[in-house]
């Protein structure tokens, strides 16, 4: 019976650390990314954005441009075809599907699609 716990202990480690490691890691977002920021309601360009994915998990996003620049600072993690994100200022949750072919990255937010094109 004591083997049995044993057992059991081990097996209950061992899925809660697989079930923890369902967060990956893809090589494929790490850098920077070129888009446009676009209207919720039409859908159109308003400005500039540049999305920036480090590999020690930290998700920036520049807006505009010059003087009128702006950084968002957030962290972020993968899992599955997610990206899940963390404003570090407001804590405010945010998950979207992406995904990477080529050197264009596209992700789905709020049911609209926006594209971004990998800065060399």
């Amino acid at each position: 019976m004591n083997k049995m716990k044993q057992l059991l202990v081990i097996l209950g480690c061992f899925l809660a650390f697989s079930c923890n490691s369902q967060k990956q890691d893809d090589e494929k977002l790490i850098g920077k990314w070129d888009g446009s920021l676009k209207d919720s309601k039409t859908g159109n360009s308003i400005e500039k954005i540049v999305l920036e994915f480090t590999k020690d998990g930290k998700f920036l996003q520049h807006l505009g441009e010059g003087k009128m620049l702006n950084t968002i600072e957030s962290t972020y993690e993968v899992q599955n075809d997610k990206i899940i994100t963390v404003d570090n200022e407001t804590k405010e949750k945010a998950e979207g599907k992406y995904a990477v072919k080529n050197d264009t990255l596209t992700i789905a937010f709020e049911g609209i699609e926006s594209k971004y094109v990998k800065v060399k």
